[in-house]
């Protein structure tokens, strides 16, 4: 009779390890170790821990791309409810496949990784892409007043929900469809006033800017 697969278990072992430890740090013997097998045993699954990081990432990668592009197909919907859809989404996922979706954030994009994952690297891109494309179309129909342009403002929002790695932990469906909705509140209130709030600013800073002399 076959041994069971500890694939899961190994999975799970070694986003807990990336998550705390780093990437670089983390070690195949380590990971074993979480699970109770000998770092041996771990070469039945995978050939590196290149191919761990790989198993880890790609499922909240695929998750997130997935629900992108249902929202950007959703022309039925005004931009404010995409967008808050699309906030969900991310606190949902990173609920649902906590710690690997952080271990995402914190790796693709930042450590010496081989051509396998190019394909993440362009999520990224695409992610963004879409993001951007959504402000441009809600500042269009007049749904927002963006306080700078589109694709700075998307990588402010971005940049907001991707710090998450840093103190969120999953609370519960409802807790987290709260803080979803507080985060989407937070980013409504500058994207509805950014532009008036902006023209303010400038306001202000010109009235500091001393007058020429009198001809």
């Amino acid at each position: 009779m076959p041994r069971p697969s500890r694939w899961s278990e190994i999975v799970l072992a070694a986003s807990e390890e990336f998550r705390e430890r780093g990437y670089d740090s983390a070690t195949l013997e380590d990971i074993a170790a979480r699970v109770g097998i000998l770092k041996g045993s771990i070469y039945n699954y995978v050939n590196s821990k290149e191919d761990l990081l790989l198993a880890v990432v790609e499922k909240p990668a695929r998750a997130l791309l997935a629900e992108l592009d249902r929202l950007c197909s959703d022309s039925a919907s005004t931009v404010t409810l995409r967008l808050r859809s699309l906030v969900r989404t991310q606190v949902r996922i990173f609920s649902e496949y906590y710690p690997a979706a952080f271990v995402y954030l914190r790796n693709i994009g930042h450590v010496e990784l081989s051509g396998k994952f190019a394909e993440f690297r362009d999520m990224d891109t695409r992610y963004m892409n879409a993001v951007e494309a959504l402000l441009t179309e809600g500042a269009a129909t007049g749904e927002f007043s963006l306080p700078a342009e589109s694709r700075t403002v998307a990588r402010a929002i971005v940049g907001m929900l991707d710090w998450m790695q840093h103190w969120f932990t999953p609370r519960g469906e409802q807790a987290d469809l709260r803080l979803a909705d507080d985060l989407f509140a937070l980013a409504l209130g500058g994207l509805a006033s950014g532009g008036s709030l902006r023209r303010m600013a400038q306001s202000l800073e010109d009235a500091k800017t001393p007058a020429g002399p009198v001809s």
